[in-house]
This record gives C-alpha cells, sequence and structure tokens, in this order.
C-alpha cells in the first residue's frame, strides 16, 4: 500500500519552516487560516482547503491567528482499488476544497485514528485511504473541469472590496439560473457563492485589523474596504465568523 504515514498537529501551530518531503503529502486544514508557500508561491488557506504537494517541493504555512490540519504522506496518488480516467500524478501543487458536508475531513480524521491505533495495515485502513484518493482526484478534476465557476470565483475575489458587489448580479451574468449555477458553485467549493465572498471580505479585514497600527486605519475604514458600507453589520459579521468583535481581534493580536 502506498501510504506512508497519517498525522496531524500536535496543537495549534502559527508557523512551520520551510521543508520539503521525498513524496506526496496532502493537507487538510481543519482550523484557521493564514498562508501556505508552496514551491515559491503562496496559497490562501481557510478550513476546508486541501494543498496536494508533489515529491521534493519546499513548503510551509503561517497564520497570526494559529492553523491545524490533518496531513498523510503518500507514495503515490493512485487509487489502485478505484478506477480513474488517467493516472492522477500532480507535479504541480494543488489547491482544493472539501465538500459542504466536510467528508475528505471526517474520511482523513477516520483514517488518523486507525494509523494512531496500529491498523495502518489493515483492510479498512486500506480501503479508507483509496476512498480518499479517489475523491481527492474526483475534487482536482471537478474545479479544473469547470471554468464557468472558475470565472464566477474571479468575479468575487477580484470586487471583495466594492460595497455595491452583487453576488446575484454575477450569478445572472454566467447565463444560468441562480439556483443551478449556486448549487454548482457549492459543489465545487464547499461554500455558497455568498458564503465565498463573505469569508474573502473577512480574511482581508482580518489582515488589516493585524496592521491597524502601521496602517493607521479605523475600524470604519477597514469595513468600508473590506465591503461595508455599514460598520455595525461588518461587525456582527465579523464576529459571526470569528467569534470576537474586530476591536477584540486587533487587541488579541
Amino acid at each position: 500500500m502506498p501510504l506512508i504515514m497519517v498525522g496531524a498537529s500536535p496543537g495549534v501551530l502559527h508557523d512551520i519552516n520551510m521543508h520539503c518531503h521525498d513524496c506526496y503529502e496532502i493537507i487538510m486544514n481543519s482550523e484557521g487560516e493564514g498562508v501556505a508557500e508552496i514551491g515559491g508561491k503562496e496559497y490562501p488557506f481557510v478550513p476546508g482547503v486541501i494543498h496536494v504537494i508533489p515529491p521534493d517541493m519546499p513548503h510551509t504555512k503561517k497564520s497570526a491567528d494559529g492553523f491545524r490540519d490533518i496531513y498523510l504522506h503518500a507514495d503515490s496518488l493512485q487509487p489502485a482499488g478505484l478506477p480513474v480516467k488517467k493516472a492522477f500524478e500532480p507535479r504541480e501543487p494543488l489547491v482544493l476544497t472539501d465538500d459542504a458536508s466536510g467528508t475528505l475531513e471526517k474520511l482523513m480524521s477516520v483514517l488518523l485514528s486507525r494509523y494512531l491505533l496500529g491498523a495502518e495495515s489493515d483492510e479498512i485502513t486500506g480501503m479508507l485511504f483509496e476512498i480518499v484518493l479517489h475523491l481527492v482526484e474526483k475534487r482536482s478534476t471537478a474545479g479544473l473541469a469547470d471554468p464557468v465557476i472558475s470565472e464566477l470565483i474571479r468575479a468575487i475575489t477580484n470586487s471583495y472590496s466594492d460595497p455595491d458587489f452583487q453576488v446575484t448580479d454575477a450569478l445572472l451574468n454566467t447565463g444560468f439560473s441562480k439556483d443551478y449555477i449556486r448549487r454548482r458553485f457549492r459543489s465545487v467549493t464547499g461554500m455558497t457563492p455568498v458564503e465565498y465572498l463573505r469569508n474573502v471580505r473577512i480574511s482581508y479585514a482580518r489582515r488589516m485589523l493585524r496592521q491597524k497600527d502601521t496602517l493607521h486605519l479605523s475600524i470604519n475604514e477597514i469595513a468600508l474596504m473590506s465591503g461595508f458600507y455599514d460598520v455595525s453589520y461588518f461587525c456582527r459579521v465579523f464576529h459571526r465568523v470569528t467569534g470576537v468583535s474586530p476591536t477584540q481581534y486587533m487587541n488579541q493580536n
């Protein structure tokens, strides 16, 4: 079996040293947000983001608030027990997202438990590993094969700071019905378009709040730069996503 090991963060981490492996690594970001540097390029991450890292590729992760992840190392990403259209051997980093139910995270958690219990070589562990590989391959194909969703993501990320930006307009611009494209978006990203926009905006606001003393920006200004006209609404959304108010977050960081 090509599975080498399964592991998890020993606690909340803020950064790890640049390193590489002579095998594939699949990292499921289970908690926290920050930036991963893989092969000299930066890739933001939030919970549910999956990084697939080819062998011998240097990588590191950093997060101001801390992160946790589950990871596995494997000699091959070819799911021997399940059919695929072609060999799944990425040579560049892949950034994927779990589905809305967190299926991959749940499977990797069970896989981790079995590995820690010493059942790393039994048939059930092997089957779980095969299913994880199959789902990772499927998620990568879904993301790469959907140019409509890629264009919609581009429109959202390019307009996050515009308070007048309407997700509904972006959905209609695809030429499909709102309900259909919303379901299609969620199947690829694991989030609705509105949730995706909210996460991008709050992630940007958190970066601005961490640099408030350097940038000399008020919370009202940060709210506006993050796409919110109403600072009260911004504070409510920020608290709903992070569990703290913007002022508390700023003081903590």
